[in-house]
């Protein structure tokens, strides 16, 4: 573009932006649309602009997610404060140096971001951004006038029926590392292929993602991890180099001392991902509705993703515990290594102290299913047990991380090993949480009276609590103390 201002047209737009407007099948979803109505009521006059998801996925034919995204000529702050006060919700600033203003509104599931308009016009403003699906913009009054176009000067629309991934630039990836997290994850969860330039610029690129904040990287990998196909993007993110910053401990898994790794955890993975997708009453009768609740519950990390990180997690220690006797590999105590390294994995990627508990809690125990599974009888003393050593709920996870490991190693399934599962599963909602009694002391109240920081120290005192209900030996929250002072002083004991 050159530095003179174009003429504009009586949409707003100039002569050389007139060019790239191509028609969008699809966007008349939009007339109807509560939060686009509202900005159009607020924003009459040019200058504003729809961008982001809900036109790429537009674009790819798949359903738009309640995430909105303008690009505003004019006061973004005003503008969210106004759509807010319409929409019920609340706004604050992203980045209010920068003009970036959010909206939710809880009850709906909304989230609403105005930024300021990039370089003064829309075709500076989609030159900035990451791919060429994402560079896409709707001129709001333009739409209201019956015009169904959008701007697309990197050919988006294109791409998106090409099912193609393609960078705007070769500055996208300098200007922002975590876009090439993106690219891997949206590569994954709409099924695209990645441009051959724009992969070699990835991998090119790929130690600039220590730069940037381990906050959003985590983000990016929770979302990859969520996907039906994450086991595909887990291999993009080793062969790319992305993994190797990330998690610098796994560089080695393809070859530990003659014994591949990576291979069999990428298994594990894999089956993690046919285990979800596949529950259904074939698969888990009278259970899988519960599971899936379980599964895809909301959170900051669903259950489904910290799944299949323990499956990709679970033999981390056997990079440190590889020994050979009489020919054979073994992995003594791998378990227990694991699990010591795994929170300072976690704590290196931003995650949660409880994120970082109950992981490295999977990893420990990984091999207790098989070991219940090898009882000639299991009682219901025993399965309690279980329960109350996997950490109540979590037991389910374990529970399917067995399954993983085992269709993993065995190339198949362990009919025995199966049964096992579904038996305890049937145990924890018919029996356990009917009759589980309420903890004596609830982590707060746990640390407050041992003087112990949150973390997995507080699990660790409330399953062993758990464990002295069980044997008989506490009975009240005074007991209990007793009882866990004598443990955490035996322990102290035994480590120094």
């Amino acid at each position: 573009m050159s530095g003179m201002k174009d003429k504009n047209d009586r949409t707003g737009r100039t002569d050389s932006a007139r060019s790239y407007f191509k028609p969008l099948k699809g966007l008349e979803r939009l007339k109807g649309d509560r939060v686009f109505g509202a900005v159009a009521e607020i924003v009459p006059a040019s200058g504003l602009y729809l961008v982001g998801g809900v036109l790429r996925n537009i674009a790819l034919g798949v359903q738009a997610a309640p995430d909105y995204d303008f690009s505003f000529d004019g006061d973004t702050r005003a503008l969210a404060a106004a759509v807010s006060g319409i929409l019920g919700g609340s706004f604050f600033a992203l980045d209010e140096q920068a003009g970036a203003w959010r909206v939710i509104s809880k009850d709906e599931g909304l989230t609403i971001d105005f930024t300021p308009m990039a370089g003064g016009d829309i075709l500076a403003d989609l030159g900035k951004r990451d791919f060429a699906i994402n560079a896409l913009a709707l001129p709001v009054r333009d739409f209201f006038d019956g015009e169904l176009v959008v701007a697309d000067p990197f050919g988006g629309i294109n791409d998106a029926g090409s099912t193609i991934l393609r960078k705007v630039s070769d500055s996208i990836f300098d200007d922002d590392p975590v876009r090439m997290m993106r690219a891997v994850r949206l590569s994954m969860r709409y099924g695209l292929k990645i441009e051959q330039a724009t992969w070699e610029l990835l991998v090119l690129k790929a130690p600039l993602l220590s730069r940037t904040s381990p906050e959003r990287a985590r983000d990016e990998l929770v979302q990859l991890m969520s996907c039906a196909n994450s086991t595909e993007g887990v291999k993009l993110l080793y062969s790319s180099g992305l993994m190797e910053v990330m998690v610098p401990e796994m560089k080695g898994w393809k070859d530990v001392s003659g014994y591949d790794l990576l291979s069999h955890s990428l298994r594990a993975l894999s089956e993690a991902d046919k285990l979800l997708s596949g529950i259904s009453e074939d698969t888990f009768p009278g259970l899988s509705n519960k599971l899936r609740e379980y599964f895809m519950r909301p959170a900051p990390v669903p259950n489904a993703a910290l799944f299949r990180l323990a499956a990709l997690f679970h033999d981390f220690g056997k990079a440190y515990t590889l020994t050979r006797e009489a020919g054979k590999l073994r992995f003594i105590g791998h378990d227990t290594e694991g699990a010591k390294r795994i929170p300072e994995v976690m704590e290196r990627l931003r995650f949660s102290r409880k994120n970082a508990s109950d992981l490295a809690h999977l990893v420990k125990n990984h091999h207790r299913v098989f070991m219940l599974a090898s009882l000639k009888e299991r009682t219901f003393r025993a399965k309690g047990h279980f329960f109350r050593a996997a950490g109540n709920e979590s037991g389910l996870m374990l529970l399917c991380l067995a399954l993983a490991d085992a269709r993993a190693t065995r190339g198949g399934e362990d009919p025995e090993l199966y049964e096992v599962v579904l038996d305890m599963m049937r145990f924890y909602y018919g029996v356990y949480i009917m009759r589980k009694p309420a903890p004596l002391m609830t982590g707060r109240q746990v640390m407050e009276a041992f003087k112990v920081p949150e973390g997995p120290v507080v699990g660790d005192i409330l399953r062993k609590m758990s464990e002295g209900v069980e044997a008989g030996a506490v009975r009240n929250r005074k007991e209990a103390a007793a009882y866990i002072r004598k443990w955490l002083k035996e322990k102290k004991g035994d480590t120094g």
